[in-house]
């Protein structure tokens, strides 16, 4: 079993705090036939030295530094030099805490034929390592075509029932090449983008209960990020392109209240972070408005009840106004609940 090779593919951004407890968690695995693939995504600060330093040490360690093009990016320039049996992907932040984990996703990779094998994983706070919440799988074993696809592809349209997470996943290297991926050119939902285009050429996966994957989450996010609403809503369109390409259209109403939601939050956070003046982001959500999209995204067939949400109604007779005062009213009732979680976030990153 062990002279199957893994390689594991770290795609890594300015993160000298965290990267030793991401790479010694990596060379510490029980399973040692790996191919360590680290890439440099043009850091700025020590990761780069860092990197060069554990390969010095460790021949199973390849660097590759390249210019910043973003993770997405980072990920696949790893995946062309990769040179493993299977392949995993963790981010550098985070670290595999199950020593033996590597050996269990490949024995159960090889006993099933599975094309991924996926673990379970702990989200913990920031830099404390602190676990907040452990994801028990609501399903695990083995799930097989016609199944696979016809009850689960809709985890990537909406529904979430599978996890959506590239990292996390033992990946049996011939199905990526056969599925000829190529990079989203998204900032943010690259993840979800790859494992939704990989997704319909599996045959089978198998979904472990064991914990082996730290997930590092931050605090409150204290600026307004302008690239996340379009690539959200460029993922949207994607999702209908999907949709319609496997006529799996049991998630068309899905995709639609996601959508409905990643607008109503853009707006919430353009009013937090005050993005112009009351007038200019009531002006930004009329132009919104006006995209024939949202013609497309209320043509709900299956829950009319949808329609009584307000800010649903503004939608429909693209009254930015309204759709405004809607979220204006929904940021001030959570004002004091985000104070809180500014203060906590604010505490634990000095202690």
């Amino acid at each position: 079993m062990n002279s199957l090779l893994i390689s594991i593919i770290i795609p890594i951004y300015n993160v000298e705090r965290y990267l030793p407890k991401c790479l010694n968690s990596v060379i510490c695995q029980t399973y040692s036939n790996l191919d360590i693939v680290l890439v440099d995504d043009g850091s700025s600060d020590k990761s780069g030295i860092i990197c060069d330093e554990y390969a010095q040490k460790d021949s199973r360690i390849q660097v590759l530094h390249k210019k910043n093009e973003g993770v997405d990016k980072a990920r696949f320039s790893g995946l062309n030099i990769a040179n493993g049996d299977y392949v995993i992907f963790v981010d550098s932040d985070d670290w595999l805490c199950d020593n033996d984990i590597l050996r269990k996703m490949v024995v159960k990779a090889e006993e099933t034929r599975a094309d991924y094998v996926e673990m379970g994983m702990q989200r913990v706070i920031d830099k404390h390592g602190l676990i907040k919440h452990v994801s028990k799988k609501a399903i695990t074993g083995l799930i097989k075509q016609p199944e696979l696809f016809d009850d689960y592809y809709i985890s990537f349209l909406g529904y979430n029932i599978l996890s959506v997470n590239i990292w996390g996943k033992l990946y049996r290297k011939s199905i990526l090449d056969k599925a000829g991926l190529t990079p989203s050119g998204l900032k943010m939902g690259e993840d979800l983008v790859f494992n939704m285009n990989l997704f319909p050429h599996l045959n089978s996966i198998y979904i472990l209960n064991d914990i082996g994957y730290s997930y590092r989450f931050g605090g409150m996010t204290t600026r307004y990020n302008p690239s996340l609403y379009p690539d959200l809503k460029n993922l949207y369109l994607l999702k209908e392109q999907l949709i319609e390409k496997y006529q799996y259209y049991k998630a068309s109403d899905f995709i639609k209240f996601e959508i409905k939601n990643v607008l109503r939050s853009n707006i919430c956070q353009q009013i937090i972070f005050k993005v112009g003046a009351k007038d200019q982001i009531i002006s930004n959500i009329s132009k919104e408005l006006s995209d024939p999209l949202w013609d497309r995204a209320l043509q709900i067939e299956n829950h009319p009840n949808y329609f009584n949400d307000p800010f649903v109604q503004a939608i429909q007779n693209k009254d930015a106004e309204k759709a405004y005062s809607l979220c204006l009213e929904k940021v001030k009732k959570e004002k004091w609940s985000r104070l809180v979680k500014r203060i906590v976030s604010s505490v634990l990153r000095y202690l």
